[in-house]
């Protein structure tokens, strides 16, 4: 595929009211807006794409305005402390219908993700959820996702169609999905069976109000993933008004900004994704404002990304060994003595696997003290149902 095909170059005119505006030590100026060569795209520490597309559903248009609306305000943000080396590659060109722009999303996704280059999509409309995980097809074997959403919906609706991008997820042949995390759902909003649906295939769902106020608890789910996608209808009204069937409850910005911070830091997540802003609603730019700044942490986070992977023979980690009467053997914890993060070892079931040794799974001090308290983990048993 010839890749620069699919894409538009950032506006002109955006390019020259950021250069008028914008400070030199602003992320503007960290910013390649042109297309380099095909062979330079590696050397990029991030790749930003803008997909313009809102057809999929009628209450959602207006969505595709959101790309170009929130450069604006990113780009006129101080740059983090590091350089970063940025690509924006423009914005897809919208195909012949929402299809058509779903095939063209994952083409350039998956080229992107092949060169390891992290990408940062802004939306467009949550049904492109399902063209993001897509995009990994042949590239991952075992792939694992967050998604925070205010709401958690299994079945194709018509009348509902933007919100059925997780059976379509599911159902994608070859199968190469092995978790999902639904975040922030309001339970208010999440149908009995979508449950029922979740606990069958070991999925993790946390709910809002278990994580406020404890928003560390997700961080070990985003360093353990590949893809993150945010949907604004995981905030709260108040502080992303631009939302089609806004919520009073939800995350703030400082929790979605948090959010943001640690799918960039976590070494695995490839392509982090913002959807459901709808500019048209907003009050005084602050939903556009809000995602701008989720934008700069993402990007931040990648800049202090560690590489981390504890073995028994380093020196850098911690180890702590549990028993348990409900576990046959030990659970083995390590913590790193550098940045305080955990994980924790489940074994591949001799019965149903060829694996042999150790899964090492990104976990929390509160999975280790369930340990010690003889309660085996709740992520160490969904991880070793899913491994059966």
């Amino acid at each position: 595929m010839q890749l620069f095909d699919y894409l538009n170059p950032v506006s002109p005119s955006i390019l020259e009211i950021l250069e008028q505006s914008c400070s030199p030590k602003s992320l503007f100026h960290q910013t390649r807006f042109s297309f380099p060569e095909l062979n330079e795209l590696a050397s990029y520490e991030l790749a930003i794409l803008g997909i313009p597309e809102d057809r999929f559903q009628e209450s959602l248009n207006g969505c595709s305005e959101a790309p170009d609306r929130i450069r604006t305000q990113l780009y006129a943000l101080m740059k983090p402390r590091i350089d970063v080396k940025i690509l924006d590659l423009g914005n897809l060109i919208k195909g012949n219908s929402f299809t058509d722009t779903h095939v063209a999303v994952q083409q350039v996704l998956h080229e992107l993700i092949a060169l390891k280059v992290p990408i940062l999509i802004l939306g467009g409309s949550e049904d492109l959820i399902a063209a993001q995980y897509k995009a990994y097809k042949g590239l991952q074997s075992n792939l694992q996702m967050v998604v925070v959403d205010s709401r958690v919906n299994m079945h194709m609706h018509e009348s509902d169609q933007a919100q059925s991008y997780l059976p379509r997820i599911i159902a994608t042949h070859p199968n190469y999905l092995f978790n999902i995390t639904q975040a922030g759902y309001q339970s208010y909003f999440v149908e009995p069976e979508t449950y029922d649906a979740f606990e069958r295939m070991n999925f993790d769902m946390l709910r809002l109000g278990a994580l406020r106020g404890n928003i560390q608890d997700i961080e070990p789910y985003c360093r353990n993933a590949d893809m993150l996608a945010f949907s604004m209808n995981a905030i709260r009204a108040s502080d992303a008004p631009a939302q089609q069937g806004a919520s009073p409850n939800g995350f703030n910005g400082e929790e979605a900004c948090q959010i943001a911070r640690y799918a960039g830091a976590s070494n695995d997540i490839s392509s982090f994704g913002i959807y459901n802003l709808l500019p048209h609603m907003d009050q005084g730019e602050v939903s556009i404002a809000l995602a701008a700044q989720m934008a700069w942490f993402y990007i931040e986070g990648i800049m202090n990304r560690r590489v981390e992977y504890p073995t028994s023979e380093s020196s850098d980690y911690m180890i702590y060994r549990t028993t348990s009467k409900n576990a046959d053997e030990e659970i083995v914890f390590y913590k790193s003595l550098m940045s305080n993060r955990w994980w924790m070892e489940v074994p591949y079931p001799r019965e149903r696997s060829s694996h042999e040794g150790k899964f090492l799974v990104p976990c929390s001090y509160k999975d280790y003290q369930s340990a010690l308290s003889e309660e085996l983990p709740d992520r160490w048993l969904k991880t070793y149902q899913k491994l059966l």
